[in-house]
């Protein structure tokens, strides 16, 4: 006879595991597969009408005992923590554990299938839909207000969930929409850090999202909504219905919601964060999302400056910089931070606010342009979004100087092996197209070029252009200290030495036909 002690010890030791083995992960229980079987097609229509717990155990491809175990009896189900706002306070996130994430992340998708996008909602919709497209609803507008709706996710109760899986277009019987509204929440509401929480949100706000399309339209508003951020902007004074102005005994002037927007607001299931009401007028920064959108969609100044000074940390002292930077992040002592940092964290602070300024400006902005090129001054290993620009930037890992001779025979089979490594590499005939100015082209890239590769020869040290550039390297690393030439000798390396004296304390590799060492060695100088 299975008793239940047995039955919860076998379920429980179905309870999966990841294993790492360098890149890939695999789970032990092979029974709760990280995917679903099924395509999006057949899923999608599988979700609609379920009735029982059965029904939603099929669904996500798990026994039901396993289901119900691990949302009613397994602990612990998620663990908490905080995080540092910008603006200091602390905000509350519930990871769930791997069986409880598994399962989020096999019908996040089937929910999403059935969400019809609201054409002012901007946040958490895919399709293109951002901070971005929702910031350019506003712009060039005299008048910007700034709603924020407190604790949005919490605002989402086990009912409400419950309800939006029993009522259409899920339309399912109340043991499914019960079994599935314990998979989406914790502690009776929305988690923030649950995969689901963003949709269910989102259809938890529809029917908000309707009438504040209604008001906008009667009051001649344009409305957007980014999750928790609600922003209308009109080229007329907002109405006192949408929002009231107060003049406080100091003489500054505060805003508050309005009457009739705070109630339907209140009415649909949310409350108004009222410290962070703002009407921003034409003749101030007007920001939208954390963009600014007075004359377009623009990134703060601020921010620029701020990811600029980042950068000049990250050039004197990356370890340094980065142990200051978890310091004013997350508020905790230096001696909290640890000695064993890398300035792995600083690189990716840095790389996530260039990416956001790729994001909103796009990559041929001039200020994105010049901060990527101090950072792969610093970085050999840059993310690819930063390392493709190598070539809009003329900036090259490795140039190769050669005379006209040599090209076939060692420069070009060279340069192909170092381009199929990922190593980019300059040499003229690939670099240099018609009406480029020829010497300004070879001279920014022999200056930016971190290595440059002199092919020596009897041919080459009989051409005047191979040596002036031999001659410029040279130069330049007898100013900077810094080794930055790599003889490649083609013939009798002696004889050659003897013709040019400086480069006689110098390491070199004698090329016989072993263009793949001559790229291994490329490959780990760049990495140190």
């Amino acid at each position: 006879m299975l008793t239940f002690n047995k039955l919860q010890f076998r379920l429980q030791a179905t309870e999966p595991t990841r294993l790492y083995n360098n890149y890939w992960v695999k789970w032990l229980n092979p029974s709760l597969s990280p995917t679903l079987s099924r395509n999006i097609e057949t899923s999608r229509e599988l979700i609609l009408g379920l009735q029982s717990s059965n029904d939603v155990a099929n669904l996500l491809e798990i026994p039901v005992g396993q289901l119900l175990y691990i949302l009613y009896t397994l602990e612990p189900k998620y663990k908490s923590f905080t995080v540092t706002k910008k603006s200091g306070k602390k905000r509350l996130i519930d990871s769930p554990n791997e069986s409880i994430k598994i399962l989020q992340d096999k019908v996040r998708p089937l929910i999403e299938a059935h969400y019809r996008v609201k054409k002012p909602v901007h946040g958490f919709v895919g399709g293109g839909k951002g901070i971005v497209t929702n910031a350019m609803q506003h712009k060039k507008k005299n008048y910007v207000l700034n709603i924020d709706l407190s604790d949005f996710f919490h605002s989402v109760n086990f009912g409400r969930v419950q309800g939006i899986f029993r009522n259409a277009p899920f339309n399912m019987g109340s043991a499914a929409a019960t079994v599935l509204a314990q998979l989406c929440t914790h502690n009776k509401c929305l988690p923030q850090g649950a995969s689901t929480s963003p949709v269910l949100s989102n259809l938890a706000a529809s029917t908000l999202d309707r009438k504040l399309v209604q008001l906008a339209k009667k009051f001649h508003l344009t409305y957007t909504r980014y999750a928790d951020d609600i922003t209308f902007s009109s080229n007329k004074p907002f109405s006192g219905k949408i929002v009231e102005n107060r003049k406080e005994e100091s003489g500054l002037e505060t805003h508050r919601v309005g009457k009739l927007l705070e109630q339907i607001i209140t009415d649909s299931g949310f409350q108004v964060n009222h410290t962070k009401t703002r009407l921003q007028y034409k003749s101030q920064r007007q920001e939208v999302t954390g963009l600014v959108v007075n004359e377009g969609v623009n990134v703060n100044r601020k921010f620029i400056r701020k990811t600029r000074a980042m950068i000049h940390e990250w050039s004197n002292d990356l370890i340094s910089a980065e142990a200051r930077f978890i310091m004013q992040r997350y508020n905790v002592s230096d001696s909290e931070v640890g000695n064993d940092r890398d300035g792995s964290i600083f690189k990716r602070a840095v790389y996530g606010n260039l990416s956001f300024i790729k994001m909103v400006k796009g990559e041929e902005h001039s200020p994105y342009l010049n901060l990527c090129r101090k950072v792969l001054e610093l970085d050999n290993e840059p993310p690819s979004f930063i390392s493709k620009l190598k070539d809009v930037l003329d900036m090259y890992d490795v140039f190769i100087c050669h005379a006209r001779e040599n090209k076939n025979e060692v420069a070009i089979p060279l340069y192909e092996a170092l381009k199929s490594k990922g190593i980019n590499t300059f040499i003229d005939s690939s670099a240099i197209n018609w009406g480029d100015s020829l010497v300004s082209k070879i001279n920014t890239a022999l200056q930016k070029a971190k290595y440059v590769i002199a092919i020596i020869s009897d041919d080459s040290l009989n051409k005047s252009w191979p040596m002036h550039e031999l001659r410029s390297v040279l130069s330049t690393e007898i100013r900077s200290g810094e080794i930055k030439l790599l003889p490649l000798m083609v013939g009798d390396a002696d004889a050659l030495i003897s013709q040019i004296p400086l480069l006689a304390d110098k390491r070199f590799i004698h090329f016989e036909d072993n263009i793949d060492d001559v790229v291994e060695e490329i490959q780990k100088l760049l990495k140190d």
